[in-house]
């Protein structure tokens, strides 16, 4: 059984990535207090989609082929005012983490985002690439396991319940998924300041 992404799971996600990107020189910028910073409507269709089924049957049968439909999704229907590309990276690093797989995002995950919608990238690329950054392995697989464990008796897992408990922190949550943007977020400050150190 998948552990799911929940339209809740995505709004926090997106409060943590305004929290991390705050006092940098590319904040996700909010749209508050003249719209709400996110869609309702789109969230929806980004949390259902990977789960449709046509005549019965799965269109998305496998985790890895619901991963590429939740980043072709919020990179191409934009549910939130802005830091859609961020906040799809990030959410399907931690739905492969949740069922049973790791993603090594490579340094160039951030452009890889930005083909996907400046290019319009199918879901056949972004299968390829998330099939050619993803592994597994028994620890990959208990930690699935352990999720699974943690499900609500309607199958989902509650953002606001893991952010309240350590425990379920450490579980859902890895402090790993954060580094590539923290990472990104450093080399840009080590590239303006050394930008301001070169002799004009």
């Amino acid at each position: 059984m998948d552990v799911p992404l929940s339209e809740d799971w995505l709004k926090q996600l997106y409060s943590v990535l305004i929290e991390i990107y705050s006092n940098t020189d590319d904040p996700i910028k909010s749209g508050f207090p003249i719209v709400t910073d996110y869609n309702t409507a789109m969230l929806n269709v980004c949390v259902n989609r990977p789960k449709t089924k046509v005549f019965g049957q799965t269109m998305f049968p496998h985790v890895l082929h619901r991963a590429t439909v939740n980043m072709h999704s919020i990179i191409n229907f934009h549910p939130f005012v802005d830091g859609n590309k961020r906040v799809a990276l990030l959410s399907t690093y931690y739905y492969l983490i949740w069922n049973g797989y790791k993603f090594n995002i490579p340094y160039t995950a951030d452009e890889f985002t930005i083909r996907i919608a400046r290019d319009h990238l199918g879901l056949t690329q972004i299968l390829e690439w998330l099939k050619s950054n993803t592994t597994r392995n028994i620890w990959t697989l208990l930690r699935h396991i352990a999720c699974q464990n943690n499900l609500a008796p309607d199958g989902t897992v509650s953002a606001s319940k893991v952010f309240l408990d350590e425990t379920l922190i450490t579980l859902f949550l890895p402090r790993d998924g954060l580094l590539f943007f923290k990472n990104k977020i450093l080399e840009e400050q080590r590239k303006k300041a050394f930008q301001k150190m070169k002799p004009c």
